[in-house]
């Protein structure tokens, strides 16, 4: 199967200057990766001419960032050194190795940048952290940086990470290129105080919403209606798949009575979570709108329309058993699920549902967000090996690094078609050891959502069925935008954070209860149990945890 190339930018954004002064002095260049010290790592360019990325998107997403050949000193050190790094468990990697060290990748990273990392892998991350934390013996590289409880600027102020800022010019120097090549990616990789805390995962093009709703197209078709597009055409179709086929549970809800990020209230205008409506923090569990939404889910449970089990389900995506056994035509699910679901009936098709609106021409503000960037790690403030830690991070920013994270090796785990696409070999696609793609993926390469990159995430899309790959413009179309959500780069300084989630605790436990009453119509959605229920949120302190969540918006704005 073909694998669109990297697209031109990810391979001329490494092409500005990023020297090393000040981060040692070893002898040049990509020249190094090029030849046998490299280990068959390729480096090979890609005429722009042969990607499928429109020039619009260029210069949105990912803008070029210089022309002249980067700099980049391979191995990292001449003689070899050990990295220790914190780095929590990947679980689809774990059920073939037993370290990270066992794997072929990073065998072979080591090799190139003559770099021995020792991985410490928790069982259980947050534990491990604040044990390691209260210790203050910390590894050179600390993975999950987020767990530090006080945020970004305190793990710098209380001396645990390196302030990278520094550094961004030197030893980070491919990554900062970058990381300043779009606003998004300046903005949100700097804290309130306009430091670098860590070094994050970048993509070299956003990735669209990845999950959304999905519907038996097949019974579409088999009934003669349409894809449903607004809430009274979806009661119609629920109704006939309730009706005709024998549908328990037509529509699957999550136990939050919407999924998990507020897809099918968005026609509503509010989801159960606060929202950023034009620069305001917006409560939107008691808003107008909710109610409106919670009353609509209250007739259709009245109906037999929405799983009447609902409150049991998890809040991630609908039980399998649901779609395979034909009990429900209408569900939330990732993008990667329809072909799982269809191998259990060749009769089944599934299609994405667009959210539905209230009216045909409305425009939706509450989605799955744009993916930029993901994973990040800190480097220990009191590593005696900082440069080389920041160096051998910087190196999957260069234009070969991010080739060998991504794809691997020319001619071991990928080749070039005629057209310069790249394909994945049968050691990916058909791994002669027996593990799937998926597992042959992160363990040929460097696992995803781990250790930071400029991360390739259409790589996923060699093994995704073209039909499915469409979802995305489905989700993502222009009427249905993100910007209700709120940035996942907010941060609390230690004082916020400590409050705010002693405030928002016993809320959230509140209002998911409530919801649910409301719904399944213990509580009345059209009388004074609505009063109450806000008047009590209210009582809860909500316009405190709404002020400290402005604050931490208005500092974003303000980076």
């Amino acid at each position: 199967m073909k694998k669109k190339q990297l697209v031109a930018l990810l391979m001329s954004a490494f092409m500005a200057a990023g020297t090393l002064a000040g981060c040692g002095s070893e002898p040049s260049a990509e020249e190094t990766l090029k030849q046998e010290t490299s280990k068959d790592v390729t480096s090979k360019e890609v005429d722009a001419s042969k990607t499928d990325v429109s020039q619009e998107k260029e210069s949105e997403d990912v803008a070029s960032t210089g022309e002249t050949e980067s700099e980049f000193t391979l191995p990292l050190t001449e003689k070899k050194e050990t990295l220790t790094m914190f780095l929590p468990a990947d679980s689809g990697f774990f059920q073939v190795y037993s370290d990270y060290n066992e794997g072929p990748f990073f065998q072979k990273l080591e090799e190139i940048t003559n770099v021995h990392i020792e991985f410490e892998t928790p069982v259980s991350a947050e534990e491990s952290f604040n044990l390691m934390i209260a210790s203050g013996e910390l590894p050179d590289i600390i993975g999950s940086p987020y767990l530090y409880p006080d945020g970004y600027d305190a793990a710098i102020d209380d001396g645990y990470y390196l302030d990278l800022t520094p550094y961004l010019d030197t030893c980070l120097s491919n990554y900062n290129k970058i990381r300043t090549s779009n606003v998004k990616f300046a903005t949100d990789t700097l804290t309130d105080t306009g430091r670098a805390a860590a070094v994050w995962a970048l993509y070299t093009e956003p990735q669209g919403p990845w999950a959304g709703y999905q519907i038996r197209q097949d019974w579409l078709d088999e009934l003669g209606l349409e894809m449903p597009t607004t809430f009274d055409e979806l009661e119609e179709v629920l109704i006939a798949f309730r009706d005709k086929k024998g549908a328990y549970a037509p529509l699957a809800l999550h136990s939050n009575g919407n999924d998990l990020y507020g897809m099918l209230s968005a026609g509503f205008g509010a989801y159960d979570a606060y929202m950023n409506v034009d620069g305001t923090v917006v409560c939107g569990f008691i808003t107008e709108e909710w109610r409106e939404y919670l009353k609509l889910m209250n007739r259709w449970y009245s109906e037999g329309l929405i799983d009447p089990d609902f409150m049991t389900r998890s809040n991630w995506q609908v039980d399998q058993e649901l779609v395979t056994t034909g009990a429900s035509g209408v569900w939330w699910a990732m993008y990667t699920m329809p072909a799982t679901y269809e191998a259990t009936d060749e009769n089944m098709v599934i299609q994405a549902m667009p959210s539905p609106k209230l009216n045909e021409d409305d425009q939706l503000h509450i989605r799955l967000q744009d993916n930029y960037d993901y994973v990040g790690v800190a480097i220990s403030a009191k590593s005696e090996k900082a440069e080389l830690a920041m160096r051998w991070l910087d190196f999957f920013y260069t234009e070969a690094g991010s080739l060998f994270a991504n794809y691997g090796t020319e001619g071991d785990t990928f080749n070039y078609d005629a057209e310069g696409n790249i394909v994945f070999t049968d050691k990916i696609m058909n791994n002669p050891d027996g593990l799937s793609v998926t597992q042959a993926m992160k363990t040929h390469l460097l696992v995803p959502n781990k250790i930071p990159s400029y991360y390739d995430w259409t790589r996923e899309l060699a093994i995704i069925p073209e039909k499915d790959v469409a979802f995305y413009d489905v989700w993502g179309a222009e009427d249905f935008k993100d910007d209700y959500i709120l940035p996942v780069a907010l941060s609390y300084t230690s004082e916020e954070a400590s409050e705010r989630a002693s405030l928002a605790a016993d809320i959230d436990t509140y209002f998911r209860e409530a919801t649910s009453q409301f719904i399944i119509g213990v509580l009345d959605i059209n009388g004074a149990d609505w009063d109450t229920y806000v008047s009590t949120i209210e009582g809860m302190n909500v316009d405190r945890v709404v002020e400290i969540t402005q604050q931490a918006l208005d500092r974003y704005l303000a980076r």
